[in-house]
Order: C-alpha cells, then structure tokens, then sequence
C-alpha cells in the first residue's frame, strides 16, 4: 500500500467521520415517490366491516357526562405481537407492550410514556370538545387475537347534549396496525371547520444508549410528496427546557412520532387531512452532577369537519420501524428507515437483504456476518491479487524510484515524466492498491448505516461480552484487534522507510475512529483484516514479480 492509498484511506476515514454533520448541515428531507392508492392496505376491511364489526345501538348507550363519578373501565387487548389496555376514559389507548422487543433495563418494552396525555384523543378544538373528559360504554370487557379468530372490533360509545359518538378499533391478528373507525352524529350544534386525532405522548425510550436514542427523536409527516422532519426545539437563553409548536397546513397522507427503533403514526384511509401538529418538550435536568435529558414530541392530525355528521377510517401503526413491514402498507413509512445518501442506499438495502436472508439459515448474527465478510472476500478476490501484485512491485521499484528522484530532484516535470515511463515499462499500476478499498467502501458504508439504523440488528448477540452488534464494543476488544490486524496488514504492505510512520499512524486512527461504532461492523472490518491476512501470504507465496534492470 503506497502514500497514495494511505491517503486516500485517511480521506474517507474523515467522510465517515464528518458525515453525520453533512447530513445536518447540507441535505435536506428525502424525496418520496407519490404513494399508492390507500385501499391497497385494506385488504381485510370489508370483511370486518360485513362480518366483525357490527355498529352499537346509541340509542341504549348511557349518556354520561363529564363529572360522572363511574368508576374507569379497562379492556385489554392482545395479539401474538402486543398486549394494548383501553381505558373507556376517552376511549383512549392508555399502554401497549410489545411481545418481542424487550428493554434496556428489564423486561419488554412497554411503548407509551406513563403520566401524560394518553394517545387516541380526538378534540374539536373551535368548540372546545375533548372527549378524553368524558366516559364512553365499551361493548367488550378484553379481546384476544388468534390464527383461529384474526379479527375482532371493540366499540366505544357516548352521547352528550344532542352528540352521539362512536370510535370502533379493529384489530388483527399478527400485526402491528389496527383501524380507528371515528363517527359523530350531532343533531343542531356546530362542530366548527376541524378536529384533530392525536397522538400526544410521543413514544418511551428503550435503549441502552439514551442519548443516542433521544437523538432520533422526531415528527415526521408526508405532506404531498415530500416528507418533514420536525426535531428541532426551540430553547430560550438561560432556560432547561425546550419546546416544539409546530401547526403546518396542506394536504397530508401521515404523521409519526418515532425514537431510534420504534414509532407510532397515524394515516388517515378515507380522505386526506388537511395539516398536522408536532408539539414536544425537552427538559433537561443534574441528577448528581450528571444531565439528565427527558424528550416528548407528540403528533396529531388535523382533519376538515363535513358537515354535523360525518365518519372518517384511519390506520395505526404502533411498532418497530422495520423497514419490510412499513413497505407493505404502502404510504412511504418506509422511508423512516435511515438508509444513508440515494447512492448509498442501493447498497444498503443490498446488505439488509443478505444478512436477513442469511440469518433465516444461521440464527446468529455475529456467524451470519462473518460468512458475510468470506463471501465479499471471494468475490473481491482477482481485485485484491491485482492490489497485492501491484503492491510488491511497486515496492522492488522504490530503489529505482530513489534513483530517478535524486538524479533529476532539480527537474521535477522530467522526474514526473521518468517515474511514469518507468511505471509503464514494468508494467506497474500505482492506483491499484486503492482499487478493492474504493470497491469496498460503498459495501462498508452500507454496513454501518444497516448496523446503526435497523431493527433486525437491535440485540443481536454473538458471543461472550459482544451482546448487542448494534451498540459498540464497551470493552473495546474488537477495535484493538482491528487495529493490531490493521498494523500487521500494513507492515506486509509498506517498505519505504518514509512511509513507515503511517504503518503506525492509520491502526490508531483507525482505532479511535471504530471504538464508538456498532460492535457488528467493527466485526466486519476486523475478520475482513484477517483474511486479508491470510490471502497476501497466500498471493505473495505463489507470486514473486521481477522488476527488470532499467
């Protein structure tokens, strides 16, 4: 590996390293195609509308009013994917534990922060109606899902004042999403010209690393074609707490309130809405010397009011954000999923696609990258026997190289012209040492965008200490062996005494710059330095060029 190639590897480190900033600074939200039309995600709505879902009588339902002094019912509802509790409060969604993520602390994860504005809510706000004041009827005390019953409703009813109101959830089993079905009937009162469906908690967050968690806190919304990114808090001088009071207007296919892993939206299916809401607080707090950060950004759709009576159908989503299931519902949810730049993101979903396929063979995901870096090593083979090759002989040409400098040192454009003409005459290619790294880079960035971005990655446990690939290496094992194979790989490759102080510059940069990064990358890049190991051995073994005399 020449001047040239260390350079340029030192280049890229500084990309990886400055990118997050770019990202910040230059790019703007990503383009999305026009979704498909909506019915396509309602595939079993007719039937629950014909078969499960049949109406309530409001004539028989109790008319309750605001200070009733009845005692709060809860329903509970459980698929194979989460177990939710309704409270007839507001007919208002009060947890939602989800069966196959567990938390950081202990137990699973339970997605809706305690002691807040409970989700689900529906005000109208130009007549100062909150129906999380007032008691609904519940037709069912618990509903459990099942392959043998996959669908089932539980109805909400109330009347109050000449308003009848129904909100209908239908549920399904083995999935995340379920449907509000929201109707009102008011007889002569006017309900102003909207109401809004909210979302006010935001989400919990669950991970190890809560800073990095808070970090991708955000509302997003697709507003047209394009999707908005809310996440900035405004935050008076002097004061510990932030805050988000965002009102946008226009036609809007979506909003969603998301950590790191996990979100929650809300799409309306029988018309568009007509703007959204994004309202958080950031508060920080010492906690024994130490600041203790506390975000929630809530969300809330903002839909147009027909007339006195009226009904309108939305989809919930309340899980992880796994790239494959949101694409299936065909609204854009999917691009949630951070992929890194459009160039960049062929190769990622390409990575996403190997190491999930893969893992459906081998349950462990630490082997599954490792068969994942010795099929790369296969395939870029014949490109790093070109690298080696052209190393070796550009390292029996240094002397000559030496000699040509020296002799012309007062003629650079000669010694330029002599140096080329030797490269061509021993046919030698000085840029093909870079060549595999350059080839390798968009698949190695496309691994760590995978790694710090998925859900199939979060606690993915390999061996011993290594439980979770998606966070770094605590120990900082990995990193060391990655730097000492690094060394060793440039100390086979390096043979000019002026270059020898990269040999041991790059193994410590490099160090410094994987000790924060996901522990299954690190594991990428430091089995990728062993078998490169192992094949310029082989190659240098079985290839000895000779450099003839000038």
């Amino acid at each position: 590996m020449d001047k040239r190639n260390l350079i340029g590897l030192l280049i890229i480190a500084l990309i990886i390293i400055l990118y997050p900033y770019y990202v910040q600074l230059f790019t703007g939200p990503k383009e999305l195609p026009p979704p498909v039309e909506k019915e396509t995600v309602l595939p079993d709505s007719s039937a629950v509308q014909q078969e499960e879902a049949k109406p309530a009588d409001l004539s028989t339902a109790e008319a309750i009013s605001p200070d009733s002094t009845l005692p709060e019912k809860r329903i509970i509802v459980e698929n194979s994917l989460y177990k939710g509790v309704f409270s007839s409060n507001g007919a208002l969604l009060k947890s939602l534990t989800l069966k196959k993520f567990e938390h950081f602390q202990d137990g699973l994860i339970e997605i809706i922060p305690t002691g807040i504005e409970y989700p689900l809510n529906v005000t109208f706000s130009d007549i100062s109606l909150d129906l999380s004041r007032y008691n609904f009827a519940a037709d069912r005390e618990s509903l459990f899902l099942s392959t043998s019953h996959p669908v089932d409703t539980l109805n909400f009813v109330f009347s109050v004042e000449g308003i009848s109101i129904i909100k209908r959830y239908i549920f399904f089993e083995n999935r995340y999403d379920f449907q509000l079905h929201f109707e009102i009937n008011s007889k002569d009162k006017n309900l102003g010209r909207t109401y809004f469906l909210s979302w006010g908690s935001g989400v919990r967050p669950t991970e190890t690393n809560l800073q990095e968690d808070l970090g991708n806190f955000a509302a997003y919304s697709l507003q047209g074609t394009e999707i908005v990114k809310i996440n900035k808090f405004e935050q008076p001088k002097g004061s510990d707490t932030g805050k988000i009071d965002e009102h946008r207007t226009g036609e809007t296919k979506w909003v969603a309130t998301k950590s790191k892993y996990f979100m929650a939206s809300l799409a309306p299916l029988s018309r568009d809405a007509e703007g959204f809401k994004a309202n958080g607080t950031r508060i920080v707090k010492l906690l024994e010397n130490k600041s203790l950060e506390e975000k929630t950004i809530g969300v809330s759709l903002e839909m147009p009011v027909s007339g006195n009576s009226f009904q309108d159908n939305f989809l919930i989503y309340v899980g992880p954000i796994d790239y494959h299931i949101l694409k299936n519902y065909k609204l854009g949810l999917e691009n949630l999923v951070d992929f890194g730049w459009k160039i960049i993101k062929p190769f990622s979903l390409a990575v996403l696609w190997i190491l999930v396929t893969l893992h459906k063979v081998i349950p462990n995901y630490g082997l599954v990258i490792i068969v994942f870096t010795i099929l790369l090593k296969i395939l870029f083979h014949p490109l790093t026997h070109k690298s080696v090759t052209s190393a070796t002989k550009m390292a029996e040409l240094q002397p000559k190289m030496a000699e040509l400098k020296e002799k012309y040192k007062k003629d650079p454009q000669r010694m330029n012209q002599e140096i080329m003409k030797l490269y061509k005459d021993q046919g030698v290619n000085p840029f093909g040492g870079c060549l595999p790294l350059l080839v390798q880079m968009p698949v190695f960035y496309g691994l760590f965008v995978v790694f710090r971005s998925t859900i199939e990655l979060r606690g993915a446990n390999f061996i011993f200490w290594l439980n979770d690939l998606s966070q770094m290496d605590k120990y900082y094992i990995l990193p060391i062996i990655m730097a000492v194979t690094m060394f060793w790989q440039q100390k086979m490759t390096i043979k000019d005494p002026k270059q020898m102080p990269m040999v041991y510059l790059m193994p410590i940069l490099f160090f410094f710059l994987f000790k924060s990064f996901p522990a299954g990358l690190t594991l990428y890049w430091t089995f990728f330095n062993i078998l490169s190991l192992i094949e310029q051995y082989y190659i240098k073994s079985k290839t000895k060029p000779k450099v003839a005399p000038a």
